[in-house]
């Protein structure tokens, strides 16, 4: 395999070598377009099915995707190829940031509770933690704020309209600096504190803790994304685990929608590498073009592999995906697995990426598999536990309900007597639920 091919990931940031017969040079919309098109034709999964089109009628590469993605009658197989600033694109793998570090949520009262913050974010600096419940902002109540988003929406178009402060200019997101004082209740407690938006970088273990229950060394990790400064981190986490002599897993993927084919590779080696060693545990299959490109993941024992892992729970939701599906889908064959939460996303192929002048189109261009060749779960993965995302406790608090499920599980084998009943109603994604006014705030990274 050709060694730009060796380091494949979901949302891909190597520039690959396309074979077009024709390279334009100028970055106009109508070329940056024109050579996207080329590229899908050559690397797309699905080229044999594009459309014919102009590419030069389409005033963005975003819109230009959007009429080719590949779609089976009405239904779009194709939900995940996009296009993106190269900043942005590049930033992300990095782990550059701006805002505040923190996603928020409603619960089913509409309370809006705080559900992940990074590490070392503005908003971990001034000490907010996920189970936090929102009061208020910059002086104005939950409630003021709605209710004033509701006016405003109400009366926009109104000929003596005076917009109120609502959840669109309680602060300047565009101000690096700018104060945002928040009010949250925790544990009965109110408490304030200003968040000063910065740029940061976004970790990609947010928790990891070992837990002793009933008597088993567990290791606990939340991980949120497989970039660059995983490799880094998870090596530190998983040496911990060695050191103690970690005997079952409990991985968190719940917001993880993926990354890096190489993280997904060391972290599969880090939990079962001396029961994978020498095996194909990830087989990336290209189109007819280019199966000379095909190329498997060998299991290896690394520094950190753990060597007494019996048992690995997953907690997952709808916004697991592409990468952490691929972990779950390659350890399978080997060791007890369990899924605790909700149906995963489904995304069994990943991409490589294209830079075109400032732009970089991110299509799907392989489709994979795990040591058994399976690897066809366009629906997503159902749990074996279903739980709810318990938004009013920590990660690696044992009281959390989706992480009290999994321990449950990995100890007695069976599932909790009250936990959610499987065929509940898939959960919103949790962009979904965001309050989406409150821009800056850093938003879950998900990069279908």
């Amino acid at each position: 395999m050709k060694k730009t091919f060796v380091f494949l990931f979901f949302a891909a940031f190597f520039l690959l070598i396309s074979c077009e017969n024709h390279i334009e040079s100028d970055c106009s919309q109508a070329s940056v377009n024109r050579q996207a098109f080329a590229y899908l034709k050559d690397w797309y999964l699905w080229y044999e099915h594009l459309p014919a089109i102009n590419p030069a009628d389409f005033e963005s590469l975003d819109k230009m995707i959007a009429a080719v993605k590949y779609r089976e009658g009405d239904t779009l197989i194709d939900r995940f190829s996009y296009a993106v600033k190269k900043t942005e694109h590049d930033d992300y793998y990095a782990g550059k940031r701006y805002g505040m570090g923190m996603s928020m949520q409603r619960d089913e009262n509409d309370d809006i509770f705080i559900t992940l913050v990074y590490p070392e974010s503005p908003a971990g600096i001034a000490g907010l933690r996920r189970g936090q419940q929102l009061l208020a902002m910059n002086g104005f109540t939950v409630e003021e704020l709605d209710e004033n988003a509701a006016y405003n929406k109400e009366h926009r178009n109104d000929e003596d309209f005076e917009e109120k402060t609502d959840w669109n200019n309680v602060y300047d997101a565009e101000n690096k600096g700018e104060a945002v004082v928040f009010k949250v209740l925790e544990h009965g407690d109110e408490l304030t504190t200003t968040v000063y938006l910065d740029d940061y970088i976004g970790k990609s273990v947010l928790a990891d803790k070992i837990l002793d229950y009933d008597g088993v060394k567990t290791g606990y990790i939340h991980f949120k994304a497989f970039i660059n400064s995983s490799e880094e981190e998870l090596n530190e986490v998983f040496a911990r685990f060695k050191e103690e002599n970690v005997e079952q897993l409990v991985l968190d993927l719940r917001y993880n929608g993926g990354g890096l084919v190489r993280i997904a590779h060391q972290l599969v080696n880090l939990i079962i590498g001396d029961k994978v060693k020498g095996d194909e545990i990830i087989k990336l299959i290209y189109n007819n073009k280019h199966s000379d490109q095909n190329y498997s993941y060998k299991g290896d024992v690394l520094k950190n592999s753990l060597s007494n892992v019996k048992k690995v729970a997953f907690i997952v939701s709808s916004g697991t995906a592409s990468a952490s599906e691929m972990v779950i889908n390659s350890v399978a064959p080997y060791v007890k697995v369990a899924l605790i939460g909700s149906t995963t996303y489904g995304k069994p192929v990943g991409m490589n990426s294209k830079d075109i002048c400032d732009q970089t189109i991110v299509p799907i261009t392989f489709k994979y598999a795990n040591s058994q060749d399976y690897g066809d779960f366009f629906l997503g993965m159902e749990p074996t536990c279903a739980a709810n995302d318990d938004i009013r406790h920590d990660f690696g608090d044992e009281m959390e309900e989706e992480l009290a499920a999994s321990l449950y599980l990995l100890s007695n084998g069976k599932c909790l007597e009250n936990a959610a009943v499987k065929n509940l109603e898939k959960r919103k994604t949790i962009e979904e639920l965001i309050p989406v006014e409150l821009k800056g705030m850093g938003r879950i990274d998900y990069s279908f």
